[in-house]
């Protein structure tokens, strides 16, 4: 059974863009799900835009992994039995489409075949929600209160994942052409792989295919994946540095180096933990580090080892950025000194490559 996937944020975006892809094929049935309060999940099933099914169940664990386990792959399964070929889910807003995949292909890992995932989002919404500071309980868009994550860390996590992004607009404030170019721009920058699509322009043929390691790949922590050319008012610049990072100034200048940033994504190479890639990611006013695994080993068995980091913002200096993390090197001396970092060759320090 062919689905298509539409992950969004909040419910009325979701919907919009689910009643026009199901406009594209006519008889198509179109499941949505929502996650009220208390563990209540309600399945809405939509043929023609005619509600067909609505029903309510209190899951015992009511959570956004249980709601996909336990009410929509069985409901998938039932339209697969009846010999149904395709349908369109509209995953509960803050529903990661890899987290809806593994559920579905943890019921039933021969059943579904997954053709597009799409993001459904108001582009004029979109530097705001990078931005929010608060999480998606305390903003509004789940029910659940441990979920953590910040509106721009799951937005941005589902760009990254997603084939197409398929925007829309609100009856309600209107459309803001300025604030919605800004925010297509944006989109560009996150997610240049992503094909975006208006109403206007959106037809079945147009739609991004999925390529579930592809996507998987992009969102691996630490990962870089940049637009070849950026487009005003963003820009995305990528910084290296060969040597390790004193980690200490490193802690130190990383203010400097995502201040006004929207998206910091990379690797750093620290002293003291000379064998481990440390993954960045930062969203709006949120940036972690962590545990990106082993380097790579590049084609003569040598480590591939050292600091890349790429910068998304419409105000960067890159000029400041590049020397803040270019201090933050460890220099002659203190490879000198350092005992475990007696092998690494003291060269020269190169100066931080800068690309658009």
């Amino acid at each position: 059974m062919h689905l298509i996937l539409i992950t969004s944020l909040d419910a009325l975006s979701r919907d919009s863009v689910t009643a026009r892809v199901a406009n594209l094929y006519p008889g198509t049935p179109v499941i949505s799900h929502d996650l009220l309060d208390e563990g209540v999940v309600t399945r809405r099933v939509h043929r023609d835009n005619e509600l067909v099914e609505w029903e309510s169940t209190l899951l015992e664990h009511g959570c956004l992994s249980c709601t996909v386990r336990l009410d929509l792959a069985p409901a998938l399964l039932r339209l697969k039995e009846a010999s149904v070929p395709l349908a369109i889910v509209g995953l509960p807003p803050g529903t990661t489409a890899e987290n809806a995949i593994d559920g579905l292909h943890a019921v039933n890992p021969q059943a579904f075949r997954i053709d597009t995932v799409a993001v459904a989002v108001r582009p004029e919404d979109v530097e705001d929600q990078l931005w929010d500071h608060h999480t998606l309980f305390a903003s509004g868009y789940t029910a659940v209160p441990e979920d953590s994550r910040t509106p721009g860390e799951f937005l941005v996590g589902e760009l990254l994942f997603a084939d197409s992004v398929l925007t829309t607009t609100s009856e309600l404030l209107g459309v803001n052409e300025e604030l919605s170019l800004r925010g297509c721009q944006l989109i560009g920058e996150v997610a240049p792989h992503a094909r975006v699509l208006t109403a206007g322009e959106m037809g079945a043929e147009d739609f991004g295919v999925h390529d579930d390691a592809a996507s998987r790949a992009r969102s691996l922590p630490g990962g870089v994946f940049a637009p070849s050319a950026s487009s005003t008012p963003f820009s995305t610049f990528q910084l290296r540095i060969g040597r390790p990072l004193h980690p200490d100034r490193f802690r130190t200048a990383l203010g400097i180096i995502s201040e006004g940033c929207c998206f910091v994504r990379g690797s750093v190479w620290i002293a003291g933990v000379l064998d481990t890639r440390i993954a960045v990611h930062g969203v709006g006013p949120r940036i972690s580090l962590g545990n990106g695994g082993a380097w790579s080993l590049d084609t003569h068995g040598e480590l591939c080892r050292g600091t890349h980091l790429a910068l998304t913002g419409d105000d960067i200096d890159a000029g400041v950025i590049g020397q803040a993390l270019s201090d933050c090197a460890l220099t002659d001396d203190e490879l000198q000194d350092a005992a475990d970092l007696s092998h690494i060759r003291t060269g020269n320090q190169a100066a931080p490559g800068q690309e658009r």
